[in-house]
């Protein structure tokens, strides 16, 4: 209990006071505990953080699992990004918390740098995956390499999801839909 709400405490200094604000003495004192309960759980500010992105991932992962459970090709694709876009807007906190991680993640001292990369190199293969079935079933276009596709609707998922963090006037549903239905156009084999 005394970690789940230090790791509650963390994404909301994450968002209110960003990593330099969200140190463990605040952490600890946010979730009503002190620094030392906070050091003893997670050793260091980037224990934390790293223990905090893989939770977030976590989470992430189940849910988009149990939509994509079984799919393959465009289905999968089309489950994707519906599951992706329903979580950002269930848990803008959460999106908001692991962008600053995965950006703080870009310093060259950062401790989880490899965690995070692991973590995308998977998420890309998935969709890699997704396109040789749906080549495999013939509802995907031969031609299309598979690993590069991955890493554009990947990168462009990330992109969107910035853009809205930065702007939340920008149309989230609009964006998602139309780039749905666009990759989608851009994979699908002609009709024999």
């Amino acid at each position: 209990m005394a970690e789940r709400r230090m790791l509650d405490a963390a994404v909301e200094l994450l968002n209110s006071a960003g990593m330099e604000g969200a140190t463990l003495k605040a952490i600890g004192e946010k979730a009503g505990y002190s620094r030392g309960l906070a050091t003893h759980h997670f050793g260091t500010k980037a224990g934390l953080f790293k223990k905090l992105l893989r939770e977030i991932s976590a989470t992430w992962v189940k849910e988009l699992n149990d939509q994509v459970d079984g799919l393959t090709g465009l289905e999968a694709f089309s489950a994707a990004a519906t599951a992706h876009l329903n979580h950002v807007l269930a848990k803008p906190e959460h999106l908001r918390a692991m962008y600053i991680l995965w950006f703080g993640s870009l310093d060259p001292g950062s401790e989880f740098k490899p965690n995070l990369s692991s973590f995308m190199a998977r998420q890309r293969q998935s969709m890699a995956n997704w396109v040789r079935g749906g080549q495999a079933s013939g509802e995907i276009r031969t031609e299309v390499e598979p690993d590069r596709v991955g890493e554009q609707v990947y990168a462009t998922l990330i992109g969107l999801n910035h853009q809205w963090l930065v702007d939340p006037g920008l149309d989230l549903r609009r964006a998602y839909e139309e780039f749905k239905q666009n990759t989608i156009r851009l994979l699908r084999s002609a009709p024999a």
